[in-house]
């Protein structure tokens, strides 16, 4: 394994800060989910890392 810099470890999407997303809710097909497939794709990139999602959606 190699070891990144902080400036690098910044720039990973992975740390977004995941304010202002709907952090809650869950997206998926089914009566268990409270949002779509759909719905989950209309967010931003940001928000899609913050959230529950099931593997539904990407088949």
């Amino acid at each position: 394994m190699k070891k990144l810099s902080r400036s690098k470890l910044k720039s990973i999407k992975g740390s977004l800060n995941c304010a202002g997303c709907p952090v809650n809710n869950n997206y998926g097909t089914g009566p268990e989910y409270s949002n779509t497939c759909a719905q989950y794709f209309a967010l931003s990139q940001n928000c899609q890392m913050c959230v529950d999602v099931s593997a539904d959606c990407y088949e």
